[in-house]
């Protein structure tokens, strides 16, 4: 009987018997999202001792202490992961999980880091190039590379092997999760004006293209189109292929699945 009872509170027993399938995808998500977390940690610690200003390849300035990293959607973004993974894998049955929303607001955020470092700096010749230090290198490919394209990945396997039947309408999606978006974005537009580098300089927390104060026409651009054209497009886009999915797959049974993420068709109905 103890025998029986230490193999049921095993780690082998409890991964094989007590999680399913995607559960069991997303343990893994949640140890590299965990690895990703490490390195945010890592900064964080490196930037208390740091408190000066330096330049990167666009001269753009940068004042580096503790909390402007915690500021930086990056870092924020890839923390979500980490949350979603710990209740996906840990505690299923939340709350936080129903319908899938958080989810695809995670795949939201996230797919907002990937394009915006390495569709857009990378084009301005300030992405990884400018990277000089090895830990802070290997951070960057992590937290706008690594990290993003596999929960991706896995988010959308999810919708294959655990679709839901529960999908409500498209503004019951991007209300809640407009709210964290909405919020950074009055962040990013006020901190400007409240908070100054050790130099008394202005603070932006994404230089020139958020700097409202001296850059106002890029900047208030950019967050105008951050928060009405690029999220709301998004996540219309992941909701819309979560319902496709989910309609798709219902029915499936899971041997269907597993062959089905070879090749995911989607029939658009009239």
């Amino acid at each position: 009987m103890n025998t029986l009872d230490t193999e049921t509170k095993s780690f082998d027993y409890w991964f094989k018997y007590k999680l399913d399938r995607t559960q069991k995808i997303f343990f893994f998500v949640f140890l590299l999202n965990l690895i990703t977390f490490g390195f945010i940690v890592q900064r964080i610690i490196d930037s208390l001792q740091t408190n000066e200003i330096s330049k990167n390849m666009m001269m753009v300035e940068n004042f580096k202490n503790g909390y402007t990293v915690i500021d930086k959607f990056t870092n924020q973004s890839n923390t979500l992961l980490l949350i979603f993974s710990f209740f996906y894998v840990f505690f299923p049955k939340h709350s936080f999980l129903k319908n899938d929303k958080f989810l695809i607001a995670c795949i939201v955020y996230i797919l907002f880091t990937f394009v915006g470092y390495n569709l857009i700096l990378n084009a301005l010749h300030d992405g990884y190039e400018g990277i000089k230090i090895p830990i802070n290198f290997a951070r960057g490919i992590f937290v706008h590379l690594i990290n993003p394209i596999v929960f991706v990945v896995c988010g959308f396997v999810k919708f294959v092997y655990a679709p839901s039947n529960g999908i409500k309408k498209f503004w019951s999606y991007l209300i809640p999760g407009m709210i964290y978006p909405l919020i950074y974005g009055i962040y990013i537009a006020t901190i400007p004006h409240v908070y100054n580098t050790k130099d008394n300089n202005t603070y932006s927390v994404y230089g020139s293209a958020t700097d409202v104060i001296n850059n106002p026409k890029i900047a208030w651009t950019v967050i105008i189109s951050m928060l009405f054209v690029y999220f709301p497009t998004t996540y219309f886009i992941v909701w819309w292929s979560h319902l496709k999915i989910s309609k798709k797959y219902i029915n499936f049974p899971a041997k269907l699945r597993k062959r089905s993420i070879k090749y995911i068709k989607f029939k658009i109905s009239a």
